[in-house]
């Protein structure tokens, strides 16, 4: 039982960090396009996001 806890704990751990990842990106380039009057594909590239971020900030914008 013990294991399945550790095991979920850093699952979830995981998970919750790459969700803040997401997100911090998300709040940058939606700053750089308002502050810069930038397109979402011209902040994304001056950020050199990957193409995988890139698909699923683009389904946020």
């Amino acid at each position: 039982m013990c294991e399945a806890v550790e095991k979920y704990a850093e699952s979830y751990a995981e998970s919750y960090a790459e969700r803040k990842r997401i997100d911090t990106l998300y709040e940058s380039v939606k700053n750089l396009m308002k502050s810069m009057k930038w397109s979402d594909e011209e902040a994304m590239t001056a950020m050199q996001i990957s193409e995988k971020d890139r698909a699923v900030l683009l389904k946020r914008l």
